[in-house]
């Protein structure tokens, strides 16, 4: 009889579910999820640092909207700035032989009845004197053809239709005022006593109609050859019931009794406009030697701080800059708020002065403001110091009615 033995053997390997196929191990399965939580932990951070950077890119976008398109206002009216200049004859009076006055033409001089002047906002506007903190940076009045005319149907027979008159002469001007929002708020607001107005530094635009462009007026236009030999060339935006200071937006107003002067940006620290020569390839004299004061006033045969000119006896009068680089320096409004705080007043106080201690000497507007890589600028050391958010917007403006050589 033969009998059979069925030896049995252990596998080295581990079968699961009869398939003959091998799999993972309790240990192999731990290290796996290990990765990939670290794996997620990873993505997780870098998805969250993205919509950070997100957010904050966004917020500095809309922060800064307002005054970005105000910027963009200015830049745009500024380069349409014109003086109109012409030439005219200049004589020297002579007595004929029976006594007579008569007159002999000597030369050819430049002439204009507008004008364009910059500078700092305290030396510009009459009301601002003294009153530095309040009117930081600078200020700018110009005439350009933008035709805008009055706002209302003439009802009067004998006023002219001047809608269609796209290319008349009006004045604008531009700068920056600390105040209330009082004037601008709607008039329940003011009459509740129970909101607190706003303070704020805004940027202002003087914008009279064509019709109200004191420029013509015969007691206000900035002429310098009178003979009791004073220049009236800030009268037209000083005096007067429309003047940059006094015809400003009120709570009350209406379509007929519209003011001139306007808030068009809120929070804006400082404008700063810095009149230039073209200087390309000619390193002679630097670009800001026209205006190194800042202060330029086309009614001047030259402007403060500058050299007068041995082959030129008119110097700058009647000319316009060639250039205009313009500057302006704005915060976001949670700076704006956090500025604007009672508690703060000695900190604003800090800052508003020394904005106004700043941009005085164009040579050194470097220096004043953002400074060089190794050496931060002065205002922009305090504004981090103080933690304030804020934007610098600068730009070159090339004015199109600059055509006469310097």
């Amino acid at each position: 009889m033969m009998h059979c033995f069925i030896t049995q053997h252990s596998s080295p390997l581990i079968r699961r579910g009869g398939s003959g196929k091998s799999g993972f191990t309790l240990i192999e399965l731990l290290v796996s999820m290990t990765f990939l939580v670290i794996l997620m932990l990873v993505v997780t951070q870098v998805v969250g640092i993205v919509q950070r950077t997100w957010v904050r890119s966004n917020s500095r976008v809309s922060q800064f909207r307002e005054a970005r398109t105000a910027f963009d206002v200015i830049s745009r009216t500024l380069s349409q700035a014109t003086l109109n200049t012409y030439w005219e004859n200049e004589f020297d009076p002579l007595r004929s032989s029976l006594g007579q006055q008569v007159n002999r033409a000597k030369n050819y001089i430049r002439q204009s009845e507008l004008q364009f002047i910059s500078g700092p906002t305290t030396q510009v506007l009459q009301g601002a004197a003294g009153k530095a903190a309040d009117y930081p940076g600078h200020a700018v009045f110009f005439q350009a053809p933008l035709g805008v005319t009055r706002l209302t149907v003439a009802t009067n027979a004998q006023m002219a239709n001047t809608e269609n008159m796209v290319n008349l002469l009006c004045g604008r001007g531009y700068f920056v005022e600390w105040g209330d929002d009082r004037p601008y708020r709607p008039p329940f607001l003011n009459d509740l006593n129970t909101v607190p107005t706003r303070q704020r530094l805004r940027l202002m635009e003087y914008s009279p109609t064509a019709e109200m462009n004191r420029i013509y007026d015969s007691t206000l236009r900035p002429l310098v050859d009178r003979e009791d030999g004073i220049n009236n060339g800030k009268r037209w935006f000083n005096e007067g019931n429309t003047a940059a200071l006094s015809s400003v937006v009120q709570d009350q107003e209406k379509v007929a009794t519209r003011a001139f002067t306007r808030p068009v940006a809120e929070n804006i620290l400082a404008l700063v406009i810095s009149p230039q020569l073209e200087t390309t390839g000619n390193t002679s004299s630097a670009p800001y030697s026209i205006a190194p004061q800042y202060l330029y006033d086309s009614t001047l045969v030259t402007n403060p701080g500058a050299s007068a000119s041995s082959t030129n006896p008119q110097g700058t009068q009647h000319l316009l800059p060639p250039i205009l680089k313009v500057t302006m320096i704005a915060l976001d409004e949670k700076s704006g708020e956090f500025l604007s705080r009672s508690e703060n007043n000695t900190m604003r106080g800090e800052v508003l002065t020394a904005v106004a201690g700043k941009f005085q000497n164009a040579a050194e507007f470097t220096t004043d403001l953002d400074g060089t890589p190794e050496q931060p600028g002065v205002l922009e050391a305090l504004l981090l110091e103080k933690k304030l958010n804020y934007r610098v917007f600068t730009t070159t403006i090339a004015l199109k009615q600059a055509r006469w050589s310097f």
